[in-house]
């Protein structure tokens, strides 16, 4: 199906974390900022809320970025409520990007480490970070973005942009050009096309925009796209040609979040409860028959910024540390 008729099929960049890692290290510098960093309160709202219900001794952050959500708003949280010293939990730190991690230990997380917090610091990919980790029962948090909310805004909510228009208006980050593509996950546990792609960019003029965001949106539904529950994600990959590295994310539909969830975290030994909000859902996973005495957050869509061949792979890993 086509996006332009002289230019159908935008063809993708090579997806590994070179290619990732590149991009968000150039990010370091802005993210904290950046209105898909601030604009989800919702989602930390009901973190706050489950990491309340227990009591932990550490606190896993896996893909925190510069930090400024996760573990800072957590351990704020904590503060604010006077625990300190001994209370506060040792912090495992994790982000993909070296520079991200950097600016979370230099600044961000600093005040933290000042007052004796102990904050361990773990660039690199989340499979392999969960090999230093040592295991336990811990309660994991997952935050992933709704594909509805990538075509609609919901101002009343505290969203004034969909993902679609945040993404453009955003453009100077993630890329002069950006494709999208319907995917669903296949008996082996891969990402694979549903069949249907199309591409925008910073050069289309407003009628376009909407005809691609509408034709996108429509696409979940038809025969191109598959039916229903069928779909997993819709995949958005951002690139400026003459920059290093790649922008990937997806946005899941409930069915296929949960479908993944539960591929992973099997229900005879984890208890899975979701929330949905306006941009997202929050799915909190906790072992059976052991009390959780820790925490681990993969939040504002981690999950769906990492490659769709190793999603997968990555849930198991951080299964492997919650039990």
């Amino acid at each position: 199906m086509k996006a332009h008729a002289d230019d159908c099929w935008w063809c993708k960049p090579i997806l590994n974390v070179e290619g990732q890692s590149a991009f968000w290290d150039a990010m370091s510098e802005v993210y904290e900022g950046a209105d898909m960093t601030v604009d989800n309160q919702k989602e930390m709202d009901v973190v706050i809320k489950h990491c309340r219900e227990i009591k932990y001794q550490d606190l896993v952050t896996l893909g925190g970025a510069v930090g400024c959500r996760d573990p800072k708003m957590i351990l704020e949280d904590l503060i604010a409520r006077g625990f300190s010293g001994e209370q506060l939990p040792v912090v495992f730190y994790n982000d993909l990007s070296s520079e991200q991690v950097r600016k979370a230990k230099e600044s961000v997380l600093k005040p933290f480490t000042d007052k004796g917090l102990t904050i361990k610091y773990l660039p690199g990919e989340i499979r392999n970070t969960c090999e230093s980790i040592p295991k336990k029962p811990r309660r994991l948090i997952v935050g992933v973005y709704d594909c509805h909310s990538f075509f609609n805004a919901h101002p009343n909510d505290g969203y004034p942009n969909c993902g679609f228009d945040e993404y453009l208006k955003n453009s100077a980050i993630l890329g002069c050009d950006f494709l999208m593509e319907w995917v669903k996950l296949t008996s082996e546990n891969r990402m694979i096309s549903c069949g249907f792609r199309a591409r925008v960019g910073i050069d289309d003029d407003i009628e376009r925009r909407l005809w691609i965001k509408n034709l996108v949106d429509l696409s979940r539904n038809s025969s191109v796209g598959g039916v229903g529950g069928n779909i997993t994600a819709l995949q958005i990959i951002g690139r400026h040609l003459d920059n290093p590295g790649f922008f990937l994310s997806h946005w899941y539909t409930q069915h296929g979040f949960n479908k993944l969830l539960k591929s992973v975290f099997t229900p005879d030994r984890f208890a899975i409860s979701t929330e949905t909000f306006a941009k997202g859902m929050v799915a909190v996973v906790d072992p059976i028959g052991t009390k959780p005495s820790g925490v681990v957050t993969v939040l504002n869509n981690v999950i769906g910024n990492v490659l769709p061949d190793d999603q997968f792979e990555t849930l198991c890993a951080i299964r492997e540390i919650i039990v």
